[in-house]
C-alpha cells in the first residue's frame, strides 16, 4: 500500500518510511496519478504528514508488540484460542487505531 499526504503545491507526497524506522524517503506525485492510486485501491491519502506518521507508529507499536507467531501458535495449542484471543486483544488495546 502507498501512502501519501497532502501537500500546498498541487502536488501529492509520497511516503516511504524505511526498514530502521528512523528514516524517510518523499516523493512529489502529481494529484492526478494519486487520485488514481487511491481509486485503485493502491494507496491511501492522509490530510497531513503528522496524521500519516501517527498511522505508521501505530502500526508499527503493534507489530513489535505482538508475540511471534511461534509464541502465538504455541498460545493457541498449550492455553486454546480464548487466552490468544485475550493476548492479541490486550495489544489491540494498548496501541488503538488513531
Amino acid at each position: 500500500m502507498r501512502l501519501f499526504y497532502k501537500y500546498t503545491d498541487e502536488k501529492h507526497i509520497e511516503f516511504i518510511p524505511n526498514a530502521d524506522g528512523k528514516s524517510e524517503i518523499q516523493k512529489k506525485i502529481p494529484v492526478a496519478d494519486v487520485e488514481v492510486l487511491v481509486d485503485s485501491g493502491e494507496a491511501v491519502i492522509y490530510d497531513t504528514l503528522n496524521e500519516l506518521r501517527a498511522v505508521i507508529q501505530y502500526s508499527s507499536d503493534r507489530r513489535d508488540n505482538y508475540p511471534a507467531i511461534e509464541g502465538q501458535l504455541d498460545q493457541i495449542y498449550h492455553e486454546g484460542i480464548d487466552a490468544w484471543k485475550e493476548t492479541i486483544q490486550a495489544v489491540k488495546d494498548a496501541h488503538p487505531k488513531p
